[in-house]
């Protein structure tokens, strides 16, 4: 299956979560398990939620680098919300996007995924998908309890 393919298969698998589930909680999960489930074993995907001043890891799956707690001003997540925008990065034998998703104005996470090997090239198909995705989880995570919920 190609890359196109596959993204496709994404998009419609991940469009039907927001259907399947009651709470903003549950639809996290469920982006997160339904994606790990479609890709290669040597990518790794997660939601992270910025809370006190951190970026919070909420869901993961598959092989992931990055700590379950970033503090605000470290790494390539503090890069990606000062950018706005998807965000690449590549390390030795790693690939990482980081696709940041809000509330209006109000960063409320990012979707992270790394890929383990050195030969996926990111194309501007990947960044299309990435940037669909976060508008997917901005405009659908509104039907459900606020961010604040999960802190409780």
């Amino acid at each position: 299956m190609n890359k196109s393919d596959k993204l496709d298969e994404l998009r419609l698998e991940v469009g039907m979560i927001a259907e399947q589930v009651s709470t903003q909680e549950d639809f996290y999960f469920g982006i997160i398990h339904t994606i790990a489930r479609l890709l290669p074993p040597k990518f790794g995907v997660a939601i992270y939620l910025c809370f006190d001043n951190h970026f919070t890891c909420l869901v993961d799956s598959g092989k992931i680098s990055e700590k379950k707690i970033v503090k605000y001003g470290d790494g390539m997540f503090s890069i990606c919300s000062i950018r706005g925008k998807v965000t690449i990065h590549n390390e030795v034998g790693h690939t990482k996007a980081y696709a940041p998703f809000y509330d209006g104005h109000h960063l409320v996470g990012i979707f992270y995924a790394e890929c383990q090997d050195i030969n996926y090239d990111v194309t501007e198909e990947d960044l299309i998908f990435l940037k669909e995705l976060t508008k997917f989880i901005e405009n659908k995570g509104k039907q459900y309890s606020s961010i604040d919920n999960l802190e409780q």
